[in-house]
């Protein structure tokens, strides 16, 4: 991905980063521009990786807000590094203290309050946003939650250092076996129910049409979305 000059660009600098799983960095982001939105719990930010006025083509990635503290204007960041890609390549090399760039954030796959009943269903690429959809849910909501991981070091807990979600090791992740076992446990009814779907692109486009043609959910209540590879499906 890359992002040519913007008219509006936002900098910030960075407080912390460190390596929390095996292919996690836990990333915070101290800027006065987030003062300029009105934050929903389902954020994202495009980030550049380099400068955008020192690059006219600089490349960038999209990441979910796992938290934001909006006194200070902290937000706080997991970057995986599965692709070891660009991305990868910048999250290891950044500093505390270094200048950071991005466009101004905004979201769509944003908490939703209305149903009742919830399913959390994603990869360790989906976790953090999954995490903070989850403590944007009321107390009394009804959650179901399945992450799912080749091993146990790719796991890593929330920002309250809890782990909150009922998580699987998978080796190898292979599509029927990981649909297969989340639906032998998925909740009897799911009347009133709003699922978030992320991660593995196989795994969303089959569980998403099951959810959709088996279970008859409303597809406005089917927010599914592949987070670590774009192409082609029949979402």
């Amino acid at each position: 991905m890359s992002y040519q000059k913007e008219s509006t660009v936002y900098s910030g600098t960075v407080l912390q980063n460190k390596k929390i799983a095996a292919h996690t960095f836990h990333l915070q982001i101290q800027s006065n521009d987030f003062a300029n939105m009105q934050y929903i719990g389902g954020f994202t930010l495009d980030i550049f990786l380099g400068n955008p006025f020192e690059e006219a083509f600089c490349q960038g990635r999209k990441y979910s807000f796992w938290n934001y503290e909006p006194v200070y204007h902290i937000a706080d960041f997991a970057i995986c590094t599965f692709s070891n890609g660009k991305g990868a390549e910048w999250i290891q090399k950044l500093q505390p203290g270094d200048p950071i760039f991005f466009k101004p954030p905004k979201g769509k796959l944003l908490v939703d309050n209305s149903a009742e009943n919830y399913l959390l269903i994603g990869d360790i690429t989906s976790l953090s946003h999954l995490y903070e959809i989850h403590r944007s849910l009321a107390v009394s909501k009804n959650i179901f939650t399945f992450i799912y991981a080749q091993q146990e070091t790719d796991f890593f807990p929330d920002i309250d250092h809890s782990f909150p979600f009922n998580h699987h090791i998978i080796n190898p992740v292979v599509t029927d076996t990981v649909v297969d076992t989340i639906i032998s446990l998925l909740p009897r009814s799911l009347d009133n129910t709003i699922a978030y779907i992320f991660g593995h692109p196989e795994i969303c486009i089959v569980l998403h049409n099951y959810l959709k043609h088996n279970k008859n959910l409303p597809i406005q209540n089917l927010r599914t979305k592949p987070f670590w590879k774009t192409k082609p499906n029949n979402l």
